[in-house]
């Protein structure tokens, strides 16, 4: 699209932008011989971006420009499809039908969603608290620093003479962070200077692990810890105890899950009750005719029923 263009598309957006939602009078944004773009069409296209994204739509006038334009060139289109007669085709025209019905049956599903009476989740968000409070528990972590001598190219009694003696230094005052990076064959040293940040218990092998949780004050250095890697010393920075939220602090979040929940279980009786009408009449034969499995049809295979007979029971 040419510049021209572009930039008259940036001055219909100022027009937008400053034009309050759902106007009372339809006011043409963009026309040409074979269409006319109002501010319905925009308003109405701007409804399919998330709403979490349509304040970013607005904020940009090449952003709304862009969404003119796809408007512009879809509407031309169709506008053009009309006149070859193409949505008259039997075919084209059931698949804007379907496509009509699941627009309006997500309309359906989010207003009868919105008209929902939900009870007070209050009580029930205190129950599931203390019931699963550990759900709510940010468990104990430690951050340590440690060096390594793995086993690749030495013995494990070389390994561990090693260890020890870079040990010696750590306690006699050098630079953890000095030494990790002189003897440590940990790949990551290069990067973190050995330091492993916080983590949960687990998360580790189990050897270190148990070593780093069994540390209680910052400055701590470890005794040399056996793993599959080799031989470890570990340096405790931080230990952070385990704290369990408060309900208060987390009330809020177990009441929307309730009502997500309860919201979404609504929804599926309503489907099912759809599903399970009474008056529900399948033609089973004119369906397997769109079948194409030949070797279920030939008897390898029972043909399963779209819908089953007992979805009609009450």
């Amino acid at each position: 699209m040419s510049n021209m263009y572009v930039k008259q598309f940036v001055a219909l957006a100022v027009i937008v932008c400053c034009s309050s939602p759902a106007l009372s009078v339809e006011q043409v944004l963009i026309q040409s011989d074979q269409v006319r773009i109002t501010n319905l069409d925009f308003e109405a296209e701007l409804m399919r971006i998330p709403l979490e994204h349509r304040a970013e739509v607005l904020a940009s006038k090449a952003r709304i420009a862009k969404l003119l334009e796809n408007l512009l060139v879809n509407m031309t289109l169709a506008a053009q499809a009309r006149s070859a007669k193409i949505d008259l085709e039997p075919i084209i025209g059931k698949q804007m039908e379907i496509a009509s019905a699941k627009l309006l049956a997500q309309e359906q599903l989010n207003r009868i969603a919105k008209a929902v009476v939900l009870p007070n989740f209050d009580a029930h968000a205190r129950e599931l608290y203390q019931v699963d409070i550990s759900k709510y528990t940010l468990p104990e972590k430690v951050r340590v620093s440690h060096i390594l001598v793995d086993t690749k190219n030495r013995t494990p009694e070389e390994a561990l003479q090693r260890i020890k003696q870079v040990r010696e230094q750590a306690v006699g005052g050098k630079k953890f962070e000095a030494l990790a990076l002189e003897y440590s064959d940990d790949q990551s040293v290069k990067s973190n200077n050995g330091d492993l940040g916080f983590f949960t218990e687990g998360k580790m092998v189990k050897p270190f692990s148990d070593t780093a949780f069994a540390m209680s004050a910052p400055g701590d250095i470890s005794e040399p810890v056996k793993t599959m890697f080799g031989y470890h010393i570990i340096l405790l920075h931080e230990k952070q105890p385990k704290v369990v939220k408060s309900f208060d602090d987390v009330k809020e979040k177990i009441i929307q899950g309730e009502r997500e929940k309860f919201v979404s279980e609504y929804r599926s009786k309503l489907i099912g009750g759809i599903l399970n009408d009474q008056s529900l009449k399948l033609n089973e034969e004119a369906v397997n005719r769109f079948w194409t499995n030949l070797d279920a049809k030939s008897g390898d295979e029972k043909p399963s029923k779209i819908i089953k007979p007992e979805a009609a029971k009450p």
